[in-house]
């Protein structure tokens, strides 16, 4: 399952799904189709992300905040306000894939920042990021100087108000203060 954030992960990812001897589930954010970014030129060779590699879209210290797709740039924007206003240095680390997961770069991260925010859009009953928390439960307890936090869509019936509907989803404010929570 491939859930890329920017249009150079799309490129790439889109690639190494086409030539993947399996089926793969390719999902795109639609609210993602108006951002545009830099994309590789076709002039410096094939450009091919492999599936299940993560990729730390900002080093960071103190807290790591693994998110995937579009929850990955809301996670960015609120690594800058919390380096800005809060003097937290937050990774950010993009899963790019859902299965296969990264699990050593997960882990990776989390030994080194002690602290674990999970960014999903997934409701939060049975949502990746609860799937991500018993992986890092299980697997690097002994690392953790805090319980696994996560930020997931509202457990409620879709919002369609538009004065509203944008707090269902993650955002960069939720991120921030479920961050400044833990501190």
């Amino acid at each position: 399952v491939c859930v890329p954030a920017t249009p150079a992960d799309v490129k790439g990812l889109i690639k190494a799904a086409i030539r993947d001897n399996d089926p793969v589930y390719f999902m795109e954010n639609t609210l993602l189709y108006g951002n545009s970014g830099e994309v590789p030129d076709p002039a410096d060779g094939d450009f091919v992300i492999p599936l299940g590699v993560a990729d730390i879209k900002r080093e960071g210290s103190d807290i790591s905040i693994i998110a995937h797709g579009r929850s990955v740039i809301h996670s960015l924007a609120a690594a800058e306000t919390l380096q800005a206003e809060h003097g937290i240095n937050a990774e950010v680390l993009d899963l790019r894939s859902i299965r296969p997961l990264d699990l050593e770069a997960i882990l990776k991260s989390v030994m080194k920042t002690n602290r674990v925010l999970l960014v999903d859009e997934s409701k939060p009953f049975g949502g990746v990021s609860a799937m991500v928390a018993m992986i890092i439960q299980e697997q690097a307890f002994d690392y953790l100087d805090a319980p696994i936090k996560r930020v997931c869509s509202i457990d409620a019936p879709a919002i369609y108000s538009p004065h509203i509907e944008n707090e269902q989803l993650p955002n960069p404010r939720r991120i921030v203060e479920k961050v400044l929570s833990m501190a």
